[in-house]
């Protein structure tokens, strides 16, 4: 993970930041995948312009943001295909009984399982009023998830009830 931050003179912001992360419960394609973010302010109460609506504004930030991330909730291993061992009866052509071991994949591999990834814009608006009297945030959100991961549901025909993969996907915003 590495971070930048910089600040110009008080009023101008910007954080940067990259991530590289690995998880070996994704398939052998995608066991590893990267994360940015970038952030941008502005204390627009700093610029002259404003100092006019300074005995009211005390002060003003404009913030603009965006980042992505990854969900990573799923079962250690859960791409690869995994064992069960069981015993059964045997019987001989003679009606004998035999108690005999049993090997069976319990679960369907997915080799092209990914991290569920989240992308993420935000536009905000820090303020303080009248001395102090009033202060505050306003933001507004979008907020995409993609490739979630979920257990889906297979034919019995295949001999596996489902298998984790990366399926679906959900928007939101707000204020």
């Amino acid at each position: 993970m590495g971070r930048i931050n910089y600040n110009f003179d008080s009023r101008y912001y910007l954080t940067a930041t990259l991530r590289r992360d690995g998880f070996s419960a994704f398939g052998q394609g995608n066991p590893r995948a990267t994360f940015p973010s970038l952030a941008l302010g502005w204390v627009i109460s700093e610029e002259k312009f404003m100092k006019g609506i300074s005995e009211f504004l005390d002060y003003g930030k404009i913030r603009l943001s965006y980042g992505e991330n990854g969900n990573r909730e799923i079962g250690r291993y859960a791409a690869l295909a995994q064992l069960a061992s069981a015993n059964y009866l045997y019987t001989s052509p003679g009606g004998v009984n035999i108690p005999s071991g049993a090997v069976s994949t319990v679960n369907m591999a997915n080799p092209n399982l990914r991290w569920e990834r989240q992308y993420s814009v935000n536009f905000g608006l820090d303020f303080s009023l009248f001395g102090g009297k009033v202060s505050g945030a306003a933001d507004y959100y979008i907020r995409n998830t993609s490739d979630l991961l979920v257990n889906r549901a297979l034919p019995n025909i295949t001999g596996f009830a489902s298998v984790v993969t990366n399926l679906g996907k959900v928007d939101n915003s707000g204020f």
